[in-house]
């Protein structure tokens, strides 16, 4: 599928970008409220830091509804953009969070796959660049070194890049998640092999959320596929731990299984040299 370009128009690049949220919409959120993804918000702030984004331009790549678009206006960014592919996530995120009431959100359909689609004006504009659940629908390395070649290109001097993707560290990524934590993850390829290179990059798996919810699949590299993708795209990546909610449950054993195999793993990204 063809990603827009600056002003909206077809680009003769091949997109990269996963389109199957066009059905999904504002049900969404569904996955927001389940344990398994509640350490999410927490995990994000800690790497974010106590006032890491105060007074900064952001920008939020696969923004879906918005969540975290919001809440980085709400941290204090003077103002932040959010992309995604998909009309009608971009939509739902209009309508959560409308200019009206939210001045400092702006939302637009864009495909951040590939570095030409980012609109000349906005290059080297960003001090923070941040994506949840972006990184992890590139489905070969040189997917993921566009993706970040985009992250890199929109980044200002000294910018900085935080994300949260699949687990690229879990030794038994090839066995599946029942029922765990409110998610089911069935292991569609467990050695999942780059039709470019014939390298075995880690799994492709599918998430499904409920019983009779909804369902998307995505891919689960190894850290090593993301730090040379990163590395050629100009960036030094840094993995930075998990945070599970500050809560009885905590005490009570209750989040030793997700520590085991987390849902998602965070990292950080500077430009090589700007550590």
């Amino acid at each position: 599928m063809q990603g827009p370009g600056k002003d909206g128009a077809g680009s003769a690049e091949q997109s990269t970008q996963s389109t199957q949220y066009d059905g999904i919409g504002e049900k969404y959120l569904e996955i927001k409220v389940l344990p398994a993804v509640q350490p999410e918000m927490h995990s994000i702030l800690s790497v974010l830091g106590e006032g890491g984004v105060e007074g900064m331009k952001c920008l939020d790549l696969a923004c879906g509804t918005g969540k975290y678009t919001h809440l980085l206006s709400t941290l204090g960014a003077s103002a932040v953009t959010g992309y995604d592919i998909s009309p009608t996530m971009i939509s739902s995120a209009q309508a959560l969070y409308p200019l009206s009431t939210h001045s400092a959100l702006h939302f637009s359909i864009l495909d951040c796959s590939l570095p030409s689609f980012l609109p000349l004006s906005e290059k080297g504009s960003y001090d923070l660049v941040f994506s949840a659940w972006f990184l992890n629908y590139a489905g070969t390395e040189r997917e993921l070194t566009n993706m970040f070649t985009f992250i890199e290109a929109a980044m200002v001097e000294g910018g900085r890049f935080v994300g949260l993707t699949t687990d690229a560290h879990d030794a038994d990524m090839s066995l599946p998640k029942c029922n765990f934590y409110g998610l089911d993850i069935e292991v569609l390829e467990p050695q999942y092999v780059a039709p470019d290179t014939r390298e075995v990059l880690g799994i492709k798996a599918k998430v499904k959320v409920g019983k009779g919810g909804f369902e998307f699949d995505c891919y689960q590299f190894r850290a090593g596929v993301y730090e040379r993708c990163a590395r050629r795209a100009g960036l030094e990546l840094r993995w930075q731990d998990c945070v599970v909610p500050d809560d009885e449950r905590k005490v009570t054993g209750y989040w030793d299984e997700w520590l085991r195999r987390p849902t998602f793993a965070m990292l950080e990204a500077r430009r090589v040299g700007e550590w």
